[in-house]
């Protein structure tokens, strides 16, 4: 939320009662918010209520502090520890953030039966938490658990079953998830970003027919299971920075809704043919995927879908004849690569808005002709080409914004350009002495 708005917020807030902060629907400010419980001074109409002791405090608050706020429905107690018979007293919280809570739990009948969001991350939290058994919570939605540097597996599943969002990113110790996790039927995210120690995924998480989002960035994964095939309802798939996955399943061939895909500085050496019967995929990243040689004719398959390709920092020489069937393709990223000319079939690409051909030393000579076919093209950039020339027609490309020539110093003289450039990289020289 921007700051402003937030201010904005809060001032009307305090506007509901300018001298009882304990009628106010929320009290975000923490020694307001401590005075007004302690005092016993909270009433039915605080919602929310936000407390931060930022490091563990001796105090404990008791149900007494929260029982005349019947209505709360969200609730931060960041390194709070609570002790105490709860039954009764959270009937109405939906979401409870508790970051840095106690290790060891003095509470009983601690029911949240309506909690929807539970946020633990950065906190000391284990497979063997006391809170996963005594915190009843059958109907959570979001589990948090980010940044819980001392979970090496995870706690088991099975008493949420209808989750919906997992969180485990920057788990830093995290080698093993836990086989429950397959009871996850409503799981709908799985975030494992940046846990590094994680080298394999369970088999398991191919029975969670429900994901649509699972991302796997930066963690130690070497193999993604053939059992992700049966996710036909995942959409999005990200694994960039997996420096020890060298491969995809072909079974990925059966994730037909799936529309983003991002292998970016993985070890995969190949994708298989038959991700062209990824129907849906809008967008593939592979940048950085320095093993990466060539790309399956079968690419050319995905044409009515493709919308974005990337790549760039491959090893990549020369585009399969097929490319020139996506036809929908608008950004193509080919910096950094090794292309000894520009693609020939350029000019098929009719949809493309953006092309980023940047530091690929190998291509000399001119600019293929077809380009001006691009009537859609906004920015082309080519810095650090070794082209001798580009098209004298490249002034019917009427939607032209940004060119990019810089340092390409075998171009002696620039043609007339379209009026619709805005911004123009190229060397002075050239920029003062031949820009008509």
């Amino acid at each position: 939320m921007h700051s402003m708005l937030r201010r904005l917020g809060r001032e009307i807030v305090c506007w509901e009662s300018l001298t009882d902060p304990g009628r106010r629907s929320r009290l975000f400010n923490h020694e307001i918010a401590l005075d007004t419980i302690k005092r016993k001074k909270g009433t039915e109409k605080v919602e929310a209520l936000c407390l931060n002791f930022q490091c563990h405090t001796s105090d404990k608050l008791t149900p007494e502090d929260f029982e005349s706020m019947a209505n709360l429905r969200f609730l931060q107690l960041d390194h709070a520890d609570i002790a105490g018979d709860f039954a009764k007293v959270f009937l109405n919280l939906r979401w409870l953030r508790w970051r840095g809570c106690p290790q060891h739990l003095q509470v009983t009948n601690f029911h949240l039966g309506n909690l929807t969001i539970l946020d633990l991350s950065w906190s000391k939290v284990t497979k063997d938490w006391e809170g996963w058994d005594q915190i009843e919570m059958k109907n959570l939605r979001v589990l948090d658990l980010t940044g819980c540097a001392d979970l090496l597996v995870t706690p088991k599943f099975s008493g949420y079953k209808n989750l919906a969002i997992l969180i485990l990113e920057r788990c830093t110790q995290l080698v093993k998830i836990d086989h429950s996790i397959s009871d996850l039927k409503c799981l709908v995210s799985l975030n494992l970003k940046f846990c590094i120690e994680l080298s394999r995924l369970p088999v398991e998480v191919g029975h969670l027919t429900a994901l649509k989002e699972l991302l796997i960035d930066g963690t130690s994964v070497q193999d993604i299971p053939i059992s992700i095939g049966h996710l036909k309802q995942l959409e999005t798939l990200t694994a960039s920075n997996c420096f020890s996955l060298s491969q995809l399943p072909r079974t990925i061939c059966h994730m037909t809704n799936i529309i983003l895909l991002s292998l970016d500085g993985s070890r995969i050496a190949a994708l298989p043919d038959s991700i062209g019967e990824l129907v849906h995929l809008k967008h593939l990243s592979l940048r950085d995927c320095r093993r990466l040689r060539k790309l399956p004719s079968s690419i050319g398959n995905i044409g009515r879908s493709l919308v974005e390709l990337d790549m760039s920092g491959t090893r990549l020489s020369k585009f399969p004849d097929s490319i020139k069937n996506l036809q929908n393709l608008k950004v193509l990223r080919m910096d950094s690569c090794f292309f000894t000319e520009f693609p020939p079939d350029i000019g098929e690409l009719t949809s493309l808005k953006e092309i980023h051909a940047s530091w690929c030393r190998s291509i000399e000579g001119a600019i293929p002709n077809n380009i001006t076919k691009l009537h859609n093209l906004r920015i082309l950039r080519l810095r650090h080409l070794r082209i001798s020339s580009i098209p004298t027609e490249i002034h019917q490309l009427s939607k032209l914004q940004i060119l990019d020539l810089l340092h390409c110093n075998m171009i002696k003289e620039l043609p007339r350009l379209p009026s619709s450039i805005t911004v123009l990289y190229v060397e002075d020289e050239l920029k003062s002495s031949h820009l008509p």
